[in-house]
């Protein structure tokens, strides 16, 4: 009497591991989404806490530059931001709204005195994160 498995009970065992590995992987990469967001949201968090402390040190004034004035004294550096669909990015677009709002990734700095949103840092995609809101208005 031979003893092994017969190709039946092999294709059975091949057939449940696709089907486990079918549904854990999509759970899986969207957990690995959902960490880049809350990293991304917490570096906002950071740079934003930044450019509240040079306004309350400079009489009401947020930086008109690329928030380079940033480093090192209010933050060690620019973090670089990682969204799901976009290259990493430390890069920094400025201008009016209208100019600094690219959606290419990275960030967007508001830096225009003359615009009335003059001072608004967010990221610079036009997506939804997966709770459903707006990356240009967290």
């Amino acid at each position: 009497m031979k003893k092994g498995f017969t190709i039946t009970e092999i294709a059975v065992v091949i057939v449940v591991l696709a089907l486990l590995t079918g549904f854990t992987v999509p759970k899986f990469i969207t957990l690995l989404h959902k960490a880049e967001e809350g990293s991304a949201k917490h570096k906002l968090v950071q740079v934003r806490s930044a450019i509240a402390a040079y306004y309350g040190e400079h009489q009401g004034v947020y930086p008109t530059d690329d928030l380079s004035s940033l480093v090192p004294q209010y933050i060690e550096k620019l973090p670089s931001v990682k969204v799901p669909g976009y290259a990493p990015s430390a890069h920094v677009s400025t201008g009016t709204y209208d100019e600094a709002f690219t959606k290419t990734g990275g960030w967007a700095y508001v830096n225009n005195p003359e615009d009335p949103r003059f001072g608004d840092f967010f990221v610079n995609v036009d997506d939804l994160d997966s709770y459903g809101k707006h990356w240009a208005s967290l």
